[in-house]
């Protein structure tokens, strides 16, 4: 089982920041997962949110701003880290999972890891699952995956999962608040993914005693809390 830094060692250090990849990777984090948009002037950038208010109480969108203007914010002592730079980081052996937020950020996200020389180590997933398909007609041999949240429970599962095994990705990410609210259903889920060999990721998977009960379920968890999950693998593993 794999183990990513969800935004990097988020629970300690200020989120898709380098700091907290750099922490993430030094104890012992098997990849980093992040979020990318893009700025006005076409940068691609590590950040989460559409605005700046949360982390740095600026009311304004990342399109509204030149990149010099976001990485410019300072939120303890950390910027805004452009997708290039965090990719001149990964070390030798290590994966990125690439969550893309913007339609438009999905090619040029591609086209970056690919000239980095990470598209063996790289997962581009996103809650847009036309720009996952879209992304996959054009890039058979790279690694994609369908992120799920609350929104798809108004999908038909039926459609939800024939559309997954039609389109094939690397890998499904699912909440682990879908086993607490439709536990029956989030498991046969999961086992028809396997069935048909598509991993699975649980992401918000910080409850360590659910992780430890269905461990067998999943192929990567994605967790805040880097040093306790990274433990408990290398416990797992003695």
């Amino acid at each position: 089982m794999m183990i990513f830094a969800h935004r990097g060692y988020s629970l300690k250090y200020p989120e898709n920041t380098l700091t907290a990849f750099k922490k993430a990777f030094e104890i012992g984090a098997d990849g980093i997962e992040l979020d990318v948009r893009l700025s006005k002037d076409g940068k691609i950038y590590v950040f989460h949110d559409k605005d700046m208010l949360r982390i740095f109480g600026v009311d304004k969108k990342g399109r509204e701003l030149l990149f010099e203007e976001i990485e410019s914010f300072r939120y303890r002592g950390e910027r805004v880290p452009s997708l290039e730079e965090v990719l001149d980081i990964i070390p030798t052996g290590k994966w990125v999972i690439v969550e893309i937020k913007e339609f438009d950020a999905g090619e040029i996200a591609v086209q970056l890891v690919i000239e980095k020389g990470l598209k063996d180590r790289a997962i581009f997933s996103s809650f847009n699952h036309n720009l996952i398909k879209e992304l996959k007609y054009h890039h058979p041999n790279l690694n994609f995956a369908f992120l799920l949240d609350e929104r798809y429970r108004e999908v038909d599962p039926k459609a939800l999962v024939d559309y997954i095994l039609k389109t094939h990705p690397h890998s499904v990410h699912i909440p682990k608040d879908a086993f607490d609210i439709i536990p029956d259903l989030a498991r046969r889920f999961v086992h028809t993914m396997k069935e048909n060999c598509i991993d699975v990721f649980l992401w918000n998977a910080n409850d360590l005693g659910f992780v430890k009960k269905n461990a067998q379920l999943f192929d990567a968890l994605i967790i805040d809390d880097v040093e306790k999950f990274v433990s408990w693998k290398r416990g797992v593993r003695a």
